[in-house]
């Protein structure tokens, strides 16, 4: 009996140690799925602040972007209303201009039109008649040059450098042939021309030079019949400087420096 009791009681004993550990390991196993579980919560939790935030950033490129456009957006329309704003010519500018805008077709119509003879001739006296206006104060349809304002200058230097430009193609270095005396002059002339028409600040009449002023004014007697041809073609011009003598010229322009 007594070997059956202590039999039962080591039994007893190894069955309680037996749930012991099995209680010892489920909670073991229990603990580890709650901080697995736990830990997973917290990893979901981070990515999803870290989606956030990169949504946020995204956002944020989306506005900067947004207002970028809508600055570009504003600059375009700032340049669109530059290039579409009117300038305010007056009635004497508008009289210079729209002559030398006719004067500019007529010339494409000789350029083409005509015999090479008659053509280089015209533009000749044209080329004389536009320097006659821009530098000695003559008239062309009853308006001086000093007259235009600063817009209406601008706008027939640049007509007048498109004038001399295609005469040049046409004829090349066809100022040499109006005069040998002044041809140097005229050249002078036609490169105040084209820096005016690109920059009004860069153009000036004293800067032709005296020694240019005189020689054209003593080879104008050659200019007589380039200018009749050229008369003919613009209407109504008068120069009281080529019809002057040497000695008027000399004090026009020493006027003209002051």
């Amino acid at each position: 009996m007594k070997f059956k009791i202590i039999n039962t009681k080591k039994l007893i004993c190894v069955l309680l140690s037996g749930f012991i550990i099995i209680s010892m390991t489920g909670c073991s196993k229990t603990d580890s799925s709650l901080n697995n579980s736990y830990n997973q919560g917290n990893e979901a939790e981070t990515e999803s602040k870290e989606d956030n935030l990169g949504n946020s950033q995204n956002n944020d490129v989306i506005i900067d972007s947004k207002e970028n456009n809508q600055n570009n957006s504003s600059s375009e329309i700032e340049n669109n209303n530059t290039k579409n704003s009117t300038v305010n010519y007056s009635n004497k500018d508008k009289t210079a201009i729209q002559t030398f805008n006719n004067l500019n077709d007529e010339i494409d119509n000789i350029l083409k039109n005509e015999n090479v003879e008659n053509a280089k001739d015209k533009a000749k006296g044209t080329f004389i008649t536009i320097v006659d206006f821009i530098f000695y104060d003559s008239e062309i349809n009853g308006v001086t040059f000093d007259e235009l304002t600063d817009s209406g200058k601008q706008k027939v230097l640049e007509i007048a450098n498109k004038i001399d430009t295609k005469i040049e193609n046409k004829f090349p270095n066809y100022k040499d042939t109006i005069s040998d005396t002044a041809k140097e002059a005229f050249n002078k002339a036609s490169e105040l021309i084209k820096k005016g028409s690109y920059n009004l600040s860069e153009f000036s009449k004293e800067k032709l030079g005296e020694d240019n002023y005189n020689a054209i004014i003593n080879a104008k007697d050659e200019f007589i019949d380039y200018t009749k041809q050229a008369i003919d073609i613009i209407g109504d011009v008068g120069s009281s400087v080529f019809e002057s003598g040497k000695e008027y010229i000399k004090n026009w322009y020493e006027n003209l420096k002051k």
